[in-house]
């Protein structure tokens, strides 16, 4: 009698902790992704050519400069540039640094609790060299020595608590949105909210 209800009582704990477990399941891990996982299938393609239109764009810029600088010649001796000239570039022959690139986006990601690598780009930062918002980049230099990736290979981050700047590359975990944030450093097509910030170290 004794072992029966021993048995039962085991048999009542197992249904109760198998109850539980169902009840409450374990949190998911983020899922890892890369830059390329950002774009969708058809954004290499449009991407490729909007690189070219550019290059064309860039060297037409060129030989327009080219035939500025030959015509400089007939501009007053003491330098003075043109009414209305930018003082930075008087003869309007250095192209601004735009960005290429377009806002699809991979709509599957949409409210995905990810994990990503990258470099961060400040848009605020105090006298401690902190954050709370910053352009996680895939790579280092952009935005600043050349000019911004495209926007659905920029993320917007957003953190409640302000976080330590770096140049050295970074892991960052959160809640991807499908979201555009217009910047003049970069606009961007996606934003997170920033649950964890942590050094890049290969998986």
């Amino acid at each position: 009698m004794k072992q029966t209800r021993l048995s039962l009582m085991r048999r009542t704990m197992f249904v109760g902790l198998a109850f539980l477990l169902s009840a409450s399941p374990l949190h998911a891990a983020p899922e890892t992704l890369y830059w390329e996982d950002l774009m969708p299938p058809e954004g290499e393609k449009a991407l490729e050519e909007a690189y070219a239109a550019a290059a064309a764009a860039a060297e037409s810029l060129s030989a327009a400069g080219a035939r500025a600088d030959a015509a400089a010649s007939d501009l007053p001796e003491d330098g003075t540039p043109m009414p209305g000239a930018d003082p930075d570039d008087p003869y309007g022959t250095q192209p601004a640094a735009t960005q290429i690139g377009t806002f699809d986006v991979v709509e599957e990601l949409n409210g995905k609790e990810i994990r990503l690598p990258g470099f961060m780009v400040p848009l605020d930062i105090n006298q401690m060299s902190e954050v709370r918002e910053f352009l996680l980049v895939p790579y280092f230099g952009a935005c600043i020595h050349v000019p911004p990736p495209p926007p659905n290979q920029i993320v917007y981050v957003t953190s409640e608590e302000a976080v330590k700047f770096g140049w050295e590359p970074i892991w960052v975990e959160g809640v991807l949105e499908t979201k555009r944030h217009m910047n003049e450093v970069g606009s961007t097509a996606y934003s997170l909210r920033l649950a964890k910030l942590e050094p890049y170290t290969e998986q």
